[in-house]
């Protein structure tokens, strides 16, 4: 079965639960993976569709689904925070790859937050608090943190104005990362490029205001605003550019 199927498979299974039982969440979700419950689930009449990472603006979401009547949940007993603690600043990949060498699977982990902060699944947090000892070559402590001291962190974003030929995906790009249009219908050609958090392989694909587009290695951009028309026919952008 393809896996897009079974996604969508297991949340139907979860959502038929919530209509009996009240509630029923997914594990964590990518963001490519909530955008596809979002867009099966959303104008669905026996259950309600709530995305939720632990806090607000997380990355990595759960897909929560409860009963319109009278289904309920508490974020604690869907989430919990945890605290690791050492005498140097731990990186994100040191973090998760420890965490992945414990055997732990990655749909059990929401963010990882800087000042090693982490969200996982409730019934994980006595085991990570137990087994996870060392993070690379240093020591580590970890103990429970409430959700409401996770520090919540704006990214960066530096705006950028451009004109482009048309809204398609490989324009947008060029704009975006300065590649030439041949150069960013090669990286969507190539699979290294997402939409909305989605794989594209489309460069003639049109993108609407709002639009995230990722390029895997160089970045991910998102299309804040779209103007009006240049007297040469080409259209006024505002573009987003993360992390630079």
């Amino acid at each position: 079965m393809d896996a897009k199927d079974v996604l969508l498979g297991h949340a139907e299974d979860l959502a038929k639960k919530a209509a009996k039982t009240g509630c029923a969440a997914t594990r964590f979700l990518t963001p490519a993976e909530a955008r596809r419950i979002t867009e099966r689930f959303t104008n669905r009449r026996d259950v309600n569709l709530t995305l939720s990472g632990g806090f607000s603006g997380a990355e990595r979401v759960r897909g929560i689904f409860t009963n319109p009547d009278w289904g309920r949940y508490g974020q604690e007993d869907l989430f919990a925070a945890l605290k690791i603690s050492a005498y140097e600043e731990l990186g994100h990949r040191d973090v998760l790859g420890s965490l992945m060498a414990l055997g732990i699977e990655r749909e059990v982990i929401g963010d990882i937050l800087p000042g090693g902060y982490l969200v996982c699944l409730p019934e994980m947090a006595p085991f990570i608090t137990q087994n996870l000892e060392r993070i690379g070559r240093l020591p580590v402590t970890v103990a429970t943190a409430e959700l409401g001291a996770l520090p919540v962190t704006e990214e960066a974003v530096q705006e950028k104005t451009d004109t482009v030929a048309s809204l398609r995906l490989d324009a947008l790009l060029s704009a975006a990362f300065g590649l030439s249009r041949g150069r960013a219908a090669e990286l969507i050609e190539a699979g290294r490029v997402s939409l909305n958090h989605m794989e594209c392989l489309q460069p003639d694909k049109t993108a609407e205001e709002g639009a995230v587009l990722s390029v895997r290695g160089m970045g991910r951009a998102k299309l804040l605003e779209i103007g009006g028309v240049s007297k040469k026919g080409r259209v006024f952008v505002k573009l987003g550019l993360y992390g630079r």
